[in-house]
């Protein structure tokens, strides 16, 4: 597979021979090449967006670039390229990620918009994908496969089977499948999965899979049904045996889950790395803005002893390989000039990036002088719940109201023993007809309401989410999108409800009837057309105040993932509990 342009490669052949001057030349660098593992000075020349001659032993050029750079003696090594990402869960649409990033060494990513596809369908992968193309950023798109992720189990915007995976894959940037996250449908060969897969198998395009906790033969059967990747590496014993298998392993830090320090010892006493490649997943604007993007976890992998220049392969020459691509993710003759100078091999912020032979940030500023100015947005309102009527509608009623107490099913939050949550039966008071729990600060009730046109909505209670008072409310959630909503009093949780509809969604904490901060996501529920820093400013003093209420800890991830059905615990949706290892609903009240 080749990157965006197109080429004359006559011009190329004639350039590559002193014949014509070149574009750009970046003379005076130690060149990375992620080839052979060299590091040695060089001068690299530039035509048409593509790298013609790199000049190696004071070679000089009879024919001067139209432009010369001076690298000043700093490492010059490939843009980065990230392997799995939503760019949704930046909460920035694609121009504005593409602004954020590149600045940070980002040139080419791979993204599934899955969560915009929950919300809009088809509509929504088609706005990410023309919004990708007001910048330089190479932004490449997956058919998102899961939507929604389980389909018996919750309710979403859109449903997505073979039909509109195979319109999807016949669109021009769309180059493969999105994580196929119902593992569980994979391995059982259920039919709508077996058909979703299928469509891209006779087209030939990567399959990328996403497959926790997967060991034996349910990992051995899920390869064989189709996937090549996974990003959901926990564990080293897992890891190992996923790339022996011949999985390429995307190796991941996000702003919700960090396993990269446990996933790289999986590599200790392997020969060959070629399969290893890193990935972001999610990744908040505030982190992007503070400690940058596929940078971080590069930089972190050398932090935990990973040799600079493999850390440097796993995100460049590695990824493309990964995807097909041909000319991405090296600096050599015939590659794109995705390019970035570097004061040193560790991760940190780069000198200079360039994409397809433009200078696109410098001295850790966007740059390019776009065409066009930024896109000004009038999206509509996603968050349809006009049935969410009166503070009655949160409330937690008991289905015998002749009882002091009932049997229930309450959610164990990040329970002690495992990484997810967990239900547990508990006798809970009952009063006048209502579960009480304002007797046990450690109980809050949890609400996951459909936005999308339907009324469903489950109300249950969660133990140790952390709330001490108020409502922490998002129109994030992981990922149908759903309303997700932790709170103590049924008012605050319908004052959540007003605010996040009128504002057409994101996310809010209100205390006593009162709105205490509200970040506001219009498009799609998910996104803000503002650049980085004003996002990152709105999303932090949100999340400040869901600390204040939760007695100073950061639970939003929790309520991210709180209604994300394929993970393996106990989850919430708008139609159940759902435990997610059997993919079952459960009694929110028990043996009624």
């Amino acid at each position: 597979m080749k990157a965006r342009q197109t080429v004359n490669r006559s011009r190329l052949v004639s350039a590559a021979m002193q014949k014509i001057p070149c574009d750009l030349t970046v003379e005076n660098v130690q060149l990375v090449n992620v080839i052979t593992g060299e590091i040695y000075p060089a001068a690299v020349d530039v035509l048409d967006g593509i790298i013609v001659r790199v000049r190696t032993d004071g070679e000089r050029t009879a024919l001067p670039s139209r432009t010369v750079y001076d690298g000043k003696g700093a490492f010059l090594i490939p843009g980065l390229i990230d392997t799995h990402i939503h760019v949704e869960s930046t909460m920035m649409i694609p121009e504005e990620f593409a602004r954020a990033v590149l600045p940070w060494g980002t040139t080419t990513v791979i993204t599934d918009p899955h969560e915009i596809a929950n919300v809009m369908g088809i509509e929504g992968v088609k706005f990410m994908l023309e919004n990708s193309r007001h910048t330089p950023l190479r932004q490449y798109i997956l058919a998102p496969s899961c939507v929604p992720s389980v389909p018996a189990l919750e309710g979403a915007g859109a449903s997505f089977g073979a039909e509109e995976i195979a319109a999807l894959l016949d669109t021009p940037g769309v180059i493969g499948i999105a994580e196929i996250m119902d593992y569980v449908n994979v391995i059982n060969d259920e039919e709508r999965m077996h058909s979703i897969v299928a469509e891209g198998l006779k087209r030939d395009v990567f399959l990328q899979g996403h497959a926790p906790s997967q060991v034996g033969k349910e990992l051995q059967a899920y390869i064989v049904a189709g996937p090549i990747s996974d990003h959901e590496c926990r564990m080293p014993e897992e890891c190992r045996q996923k790339i022996r298998s011949g999985m390429h392993l995307n190796l991941k830090s996000s702003s919700l889950s960090d396993f990269l320090e446990d996933s790289l010892k999986s590599l200790e006493g392997m020969r060959y790395k070629d399969f290893v490649s890193l990935c972001t997943d999610d990744v908040h604007a505030k982190d992007i803005l503070e400690t940058g993007h596929l940078n971080r976890v590069v930089r972190k992998a050398i932090r935990l002893g990973i040799d600079p220049v493999d850390a440097i392969r796993f995100a460049t020459l590695n990824a493309a390989r990964e995807y097909g691509f041909t000319d991405l993710g090296a600096i050599a003759p015939g590659y794109a000039a995705d390019m970035q100078l570097v004061s040193a091999l560790d991760g940190e912020r780069p000198l200079a990036v360039f994409v397809n032979g433009h200078l696109v940030a410098e001295n850790g500023k966007y740059v390019y002088k776009e065409d066009q100015k930024r896109t000004k947005l009038s999206f509509p309102n996603t968050v349809k719940m006009d049935y969410i009527k009166s503070p009655d509608d949160f409330v937690l009623y008991s289905p015998k109201s002749d009882v002091s107490s009932i049997k229930t099913n309450v959610i164990i939050s990040k329970y002690n023993g495992g990484p997810f949550n967990k239900a547990v039966a508990e006798d809970l008071p009952v009063t006048d007809g209502k579960v009480d729990i304002s007797g046990d600060p450690a109980l809050a009730y949890a609400a996951v309401c459909n936005r999308h046109g339907s009324s469903d909505m489950t109300i249950t209670v969660i133990r140790n989410f952390g709330l001490t008072e108020g409502a922490v409310a998002s129109t994030i959630s992981h990922d149908s999108h759903n309303f997700c909503v932790v709170y103590r009093d049924p008012r605050d949780a319908f004052a959540a409800a007003e605010e996040l509809k009128r504002c057409g969604g994101g996310i809010t904490a209100v205390s006593k009837g009162e709105v205490l901060a509200t970040a506001e996501l219009p498009v799609a529920g998910l996104m803000s057309a503002l650049p980085v820093e004003q996002v990152a400013t709105e999303v932090e003093r949100a999340l400040a105040a869901i600390s204040s209420l939760c007695g100073g800890l950061n639970t939003f991830n929790k309520l991210l993932s709180l209604a994300l059905v394929v993970l393996p615990g106990t989850l919430i949706s708008d139609r159940g509990i759902v435990d997610g290892p059997t993919q079952t609903f459960l009694p929110v009240f028990i043996d009624q």
